[in-house]
C-alpha cells in the first residue's frame, strides 16, 4: 500500500471524530412582553423618539449575567439575550410604551422620523443580583428627557426595580427580569407623560 493511500486512509478516519468537546447548546431569550395595557385613554404625549441606551463594560453584551457577592460579573453559560443589552432594552421599551398607549409617534432614533421628544439614558444594571446574600433580578435605567430641536434636557431620573425569580434556571431569572422590567416601564410612562407636560410649550 503507498504512503499516499495510507495517509487518506487516516485523515478520513479522523473525519467523524474529534478531540474538542461537542458545542454547549445555547438558548436565546427575548425580554417576556410587557404586561402593560392601553387604560382606554387618548393619546396624551406624542412624538417620542426612543435612543439606544449607553452601556459599559459586560452591559454591552448578550450575557444573562450574574452579580456575585464578591462584586464580579459571572453568566450563565448556556444562555443568551436574543440581541445586546442596549439594543433590547430599547426595542423592548418601544413596544411596552406602545402597549401603554398614552404615548404616540413612537419611533427609534436611526429611523430618521422627526419626534418632538427624545428618552436617552444608560442602562446602569440588567442582572441577576446575589450581592447581598440573596437572589434578585436588577433593572437599573437612568433616563433622560430630551427636547428634540435643541437638545435640551427636560427631565432627568434614575428608575430601579427588583424581582426575586422563581428559581434560579435561567428560564426562571428571564422571567423576572420581564416582570421587574414591566414594572419599571409603568413607572417610566407616568415620568414621561408628567416631565412632558411640564417642559413642553
Amino acid at each position: 500500500m503507498s504512503k499516499s493511500l495510507v495517509v487518506l486512509i487516516l485523515l478520513l478516519g479522523l473525519a467523524g471524530c474529534s478531540v474538542l468537546p461537542s458545542a454547549e447548546p445555547v438558548s436565546r431569550y427575548r425580554l417576556p412582553p410587557a404586561t402593560l395595557t392601553a387604560a382606554g385613554q387618548d393619546v396624551l404625549f406624542d412624538g417620542l423618539r426612543l435612543a439606544r441606551p449607553q452601556a459599559t463594560g459586560v452591559l454591552n453584551g448578550n450575557r444573562l449575567l450574574v452579580l456575585t457577592e464578591h462584586q464580579s460579573y459571572q453568566a450563565y453559560g448556556g444562555a443568551r439575550w436574543s440581541a445586546s443589552l442596549p439594543q433590547l432594552w430599547q426595542d423592548w421599551l418601544l413596544d411596552a410604551l406602545g402597549r401603554d398607549g398614552r404615548i404616540g409617534g413612537l419611533s427609534r432614533e436611526d429611523e430618521g422620523i422627526h419626534g418632538e421628544w427624545e428618552l436617552a439614558g444608560t442602562l446602569r444594571a440588567f442582572e441577576l443580583d446575589l450581592s447581598a446574600g440573596r437572589a434578585e433580578v436588577v433593572i437599573r435605567f437612568d433616563a433622560r428627557l430630551l427636547r428634540a430641536a435643541d437638545r435640551r434636557i427636560v427631565a432627568a431620573r434614575r428608575f430601579e426595580q427588583r424581582e426575586a425569580p422563581h428559581g434560579l434556571s435561567a428560564d426562571a431569572v428571564v422571567m423576572a427580569h420581564g416582570r421587574a422590567a414591566s414594572r419599571l416601564a409603568q413607572e417610566l410612562a407616568t415620568w414621561l407623560l408628567a416631565a412632558g407636560e411640564a417642559g413642553g410649550p
